[in-house]
Formats: C-alpha cells, sequence, structure tokens
C-alpha cells in the first residue's frame, strides 16, 4: 500500500521522537527535570499520549480508530508492551527504578489518545500535537534548561510558534479548503496559533509557570510574520 505523504512525515517525526523518549529514559534522571514544576505522572501520561498519537499517524493517517478492527487493538498493545519493558529496563539505570504507576500513567497516556482517534479524524487528532508540545515550553524555561529572558528563551517562542502558525496554516487549508490569499479567512488562520498561545498562558497562570510579556509578544510577532510570508508565497505562486 502506498504511503501518504502525512504517513511519512509523521514516521520521521516519529523515529525521532521515540528515540528521544527511549534515551531520556534510560539516562540518570537530570536535575533540571525536577525543576520544571510538572509531575512524573503527568510527564509519563503526555508522553504516551503523544506516542500514541505519533504511532496512529504513521500507519493510519487516513482512518479513525476502528475498535472492530485489529489495528487499535495492535497499537495498543506495542504501547503497553514497550511501556512494561521501558519501565523493566530503568532498573539498569543508576538513580531510577521500575515503577508500576509510572507504568499505568504510560497505558493511560495511550488509551486516551486512542480514544481520541476514536472520535476525531486524522487531521484533527494531529492538532493535539501542535497544542500540548507548546505547554511545556514554560516549563522547560521553569527548569532554567532554557535560560530564561536569554537568546535561547527567545529563538524557542520563535521557532516553536512559526511550526505551530505553519501546522494551523496547512489545517485550516486541507480540513476546510481556507485560502490565506482571500482577506475574509486571514482571521481564521490567525485566531488558530493565537488561541494556542491562549491556551498555553492559561496553563502557565493556573500552574505558576513563566511566560513573560515578551515571551507572549515573541509569539505573536511570529506568528503573523509566518501568516504573511505565506501568504506572500502563495500570492506569488498564483500568479505565475
Amino acid at each position: 500500500m502506498k504511503r501518504t505523504k502525512e504517513q511519512k512525515l509523521f514516521t520521521i517525526i516519529l523515529v525521532f521522537y521515540w528515540v528521544g523518549i527511549f534515551v531520556a529514559t534510560h539516562i540518570p534522571m537530570p536535575e533540571w527535570t525536577g525543576k520544571m514544576g510538572v509531575s512524573d505522572k503527568t510527564m509519563h501520561f503526555s508522553a504516551f499520549m503523544i506516542l500514541t498519537i505519533l504511532l496512529w499517524l504513521s500507519t493510519s493517517f487516513e482512518k479513525k480508530a476502528d475498535w472492530k478492527k485489529i489495528r487499535p487493538w495492535l497499537i495498543m498493545a506495542i504501547i503497553l508492551i514497550y511501556a512494561a519493558s521501558d519501565e523493566l529496563l530503568q532498573n539498569f539505570v543508576k538513580g531510577r527504578s521500575a515503577d508500576i504507576y509510572d507504568a499505568a500513567f504510560d497505558s493511560l497516556g495511550a488509551a486516551t489518545a486512542l480514544a481520541l482517534l476514536t472520535i476525531l479524524v486524522p487531521h484533527h487528532a494531529a492538532m493535539i500535537l501542535f497544542i500540548i508540545c507548546p505547554i511545556f515550553l514554560p516549563a522547560l524555561v521553569m527548569s532554567q534548561l532554557i535560560p530564561p529572558n536569554s537568546m535561547l528563551e527567545y529563538l524557542a517562542y520563535l521557532v516553536c510558534f512559526a511550526i505551530v502558525t505553519i501546522a494551523w496554516i496547512i489545517y485550516f487549508s486541507s480540513v476546510y479548503n481556507l485560502n490565506l490569499r482571500r482577506p475574509k479567512h486571514i482571521p481564521i488562520f490567525f485566531a488558530g496559533p493565537a488561541g494556542t498561545v491562549a491556551i498555553v498562558k492559561i496553563y502557565t497562570a493556573l500552574t505558576d509557570k513563566p511566560m513573560p510579556e515578551h515571551a507572549i509578544l515573541i509569539s505573536f510577532a511570529v506568528i503573523i510574520l509566518t501568516l504573511l510570508i505565506w501568504h506572500s508565497i502563495t500570492h506569488k505562486r498564483a500568479a505565475i
């Protein structure tokens, strides 16, 4: 069966992500993780929710999860086996140990992802990733892995919301057939990434994490700049 371009894209993302979380859980616990202000169980839940969504999108981008067929059961089994083996292997890592509750939250994250994939079309499910991931950016600043008020922090927000904006542009264009060249559609293209900024800000306010004014300004500036660049590119292509 020929793989779609979306499946190929999410397969690449999945490989890097899966290797990343495997390495992260099989090295001694870095000190900065304890300063993130995010519970260990929340990180396990989120990590495996993202992993499951990516695994589904890389293999079944055009389909919802249909529990009458074997695929969702197979993916759930793969995730459960990996979660169990991941915890067992941590017994051999200095400063880590197997934790049945971690495995339980891994499984809960996977089950939640598949539940969402049961009711959401893949394009909608994919956007969950671009809403969840920016939420961890203020936590990384809080941990000082990304130094506060530094060029690295500014760059992190710039890159993060440029990617988020591009994702929303592709989403609105492909799912709802909207066109950034049409003035009446521009507010909708802006609303998606702007709403993501709002969600991150609400989360930080509720959890006492930093998202200072300069981070918000950078996020909105890069959203507008990305929309303008995309509009310019598509306008030139249409003129050719």
